[in-house]
């Protein structure tokens, strides 16, 4: 019984650790055009900066890797919506960038949801570009991670089988 109870309370604290909310996500952007930037932005870790005002929601990002005008570093993104700039990109070859176009993103308790798809962005500097942002898909766990996953729950289930039996003997007078 001890085992059963131990087995039932690792499972339910880690589907509570594992519980994750659903619009947090890594998110790749790709921008093609006059400039060109790939990265990736987990939304499960809150932006470096948030700020809503009447004027519109701005969020930024520092230290983001990718790889910008074909070259490999980090950068500061920055992301608004209404009449500020929807993406500005800082701190790279790529010079001044920054791009007006639809809102990329809205806050949802002050953590951003991105939109998916294609977005034609346009600057009176930077030119026109198209960004592309995309949901990354979960890693596949390898095959060791499978097995030992399978070894671990097939010695659960060998440890419960394997309990002794009670025998309860009567004795005739």
């Amino acid at each position: 019984m001890k085992i059963k109870s131990l087995v039932l309370a690792t499972l339910s604290v880690a589907s509570c650790l594992a519980a994750v909310p659903a619009s947090a996500a890594p998110f790749l952007f790709e921008l093609t055009g006059s400039r060109s930037a790939t990265f990736t932005i987990d939304t499960a870790i809150a932006p470096t900066t948030q700020s809503s005002t009447a004027f519109g929601d701005q969020i930024s990002y520092n230290s983001v890797a990718g790889v910008f005008g074909g070259t490999t570093q980090n950068a500061q993104i920055g992301f608004g919506t209404n009449i500020f700039a929807q993406l500005n990109i800082g701190g790279t070859p790529l010079g001044f960038t920054q791009f007006g176009g639809p809102d990329l993103f809205t806050l949802v308790n002050s953590m951003p949801v991105f939109k998916t798809g294609s977005f034609n962005l346009t600057s009176i500097v930077s030119g026109s570009s198209t960004l592309r942002i995309s949901a990354v898909a979960a890693a596949v766990p390898e095959p060791t991670t499978w097995a030992m996953m399978l070894v671990g729950f097939g010695s659960i289930g060998y440890a419960m089988r394997r309990r002794s039996k009670v025998r309860t003997t009567v004795q005739f007078a």
